[in-house]
């Protein structure tokens, strides 16, 4: 049995486990370019480009418009990510590590989805970059992380901090990884 997260020292990914970034993405990709019948199954690896046919810079443009206007977007929030975010945060800031380059779309968005006194509950740190996470979680006094990037997951397992894959069809290569599927269980895992 793994064992539990602490509230308060739990830190999370803002895509793929707050967002549904794939969501937003498939449905841009079809209003707004014209690549339709896609789902989030195709999406088999990290590097979406490696797995679905959309010229890079219709996917350079997609995420442009994910990453600075996710409001705009439509970006929506994963199952239960909002409600779990508002019970997690009674114990605590909740600090959200994200690898995109600019805090501020994600608070605006926050705000948006959530409301001012949600997202005056939340620490988002941007680092813009993937595999620099590590240094930033450790500044923010966490000890445990969630995210779906397996890559991000086992370099931060290999020094020392409790990582968990949130499920997503791009990470299912690594199986040998400890996992969470829904914030249900990332509820049974830091509030039971």
């Amino acid at each position: 049995m793994l064992s539990k997260f602490s509230p308060t020292r739990t830190g999370f990914d803002f895509d793929g486990v707050i967002a549904d970034t794939v969501e937003a993405f498939l449905r841009i990709a079809c209003e707004d370019h014209g690549y339709c019948g896609f789902r989030a199954e195709d999406i088999t690896n990290f590097c979406v480009e490696e797995c679905i046919s959309i010229p890079q810079n219709v996917l350079s443009s997609i995420f442009h418009y994910l990453t600075e206007k996710p409001v705009e977007a439509g970006l929506l929030p994963m199952a239960g990510a909002l409600q779990a975010l508002k019970r997690l945060s009674y114990f605590g800031t909740v600090v959200i590590v994200t690898a995109r380059p600019k805090a501020d779309p994600v608070v605006n968005w926050l705000t948006h989805v959530g409301g001012h006194t949600f997202s005056t509950g939340i620490e988002v740190v941007a680092v813009g970059d993937h595999d620099d996470k590590e240094r930033f979680i450790r500044q923010t006094g966490l000890s445990s992380f969630i995210d779906d990037r397996a890559e991000t997951c086992a370099d931060l397992r290999k020094k020392g901090i409790d990582a968990r894959v949130y499920t997503q069809p791009w990470n299912q290569m690594r199986q040998d990884l400890p996992r969470v599927g829904s914030w249900e269980e990332i509820c049974q895992l830091c509030l039971s």
